[in-house]
């Protein structure tokens, strides 16, 4: 759907995918599983009253696809009859707010689990934080940015150091350095896979890559 947004002759099939995106939800987001969730099944601290997208149908909701979610209904430029859209969103950003690791930053599901705080990731952060990205004024969203800026420049997996270059310039953060040690670090290994070649190729660009991704 980001991808399709400048499309008009392709606006049919835009708002199907948006119908199917705010029908999609985590199962937390059921009476029965959030009642397991508040009563039996305690492990993972998380409220799921705030639930956000599965990677899979029925299954539980994760970060990154709560965060791509996001994402792809900012790009909505109307109301289109999709009159739940506003509150989907929130729910979504709310389900963020709620995970994020104690020290800042997001882990793949869960800040919590057993007890522990969670170490952060920083692919999982970074893409959190870009759909957070019009609720700056949200205390987490600096904590984060700083744990992330922080590890940047210790980041040697192109995916990860991509998503960071994105999220970082997001945040009108200096990632010039950063996109300089990315040029240099694909140019000595063979990428193999399609997803992350295409997002070094985002974040190498990450200038227009920005318009692309903003709302």
């Amino acid at each position: 759907m980001i991808a399709l947004r400048n499309y008009s002759e392709n606006v049919p099939a835009q708002l199907k995918g948006f119908r199917w995106l705010l029908r999609s939800a985590g199962k937390e987001s059921s009476l029965l599983w959030r009642w397991k969730f508040q009563t039996a099944d305690r492990h993972a601290r998380f409220d799921p009253n705030k639930f956000g997208w599965p990677w899979q149908p029925r299954t539980n909701s994760w970060v990154v696809p709560t965060a791509f979610a996001i994402l792809a209904l900012n790009q909505l430029s109307c109301t289109c009859d999709l009159e739940d859209s506003e509150q989907r969103i929130r729910r979504g950003i709310e389900m963020l707010l709620d995970r994020v690791c104690p020290g800042g930053g997001w882990n793949a599901g869960n800040g919590v689990v057993y007890g522990g705080a969670l170490a952060p990731h920083p692919d999982d952060t970074a893409i959190a934080l870009l759909a957070l990205k019009n609720h700056s004024d949200e205390p987490v969203v600096p904590k984060s940015l700083e744990w992330l800026e922080g590890t940047a420049t210790t980041l040697s997996a192109p995916w990860s150091l991509a998503w960071a270059v994105l999220a970082l310039a997001a945040y009108s953060r200096n990632v010039r350095p950063l996109v300089g040690f990315l040029a240099d670090l694909v140019g000595h290994i063979d990428i193999q896979d399609t997803a992350t070649l295409a997002v070094v190729a985002l974040a190498l660009d990450f200038e227009r890559s920005l318009i692309l991704l903003a709302s």
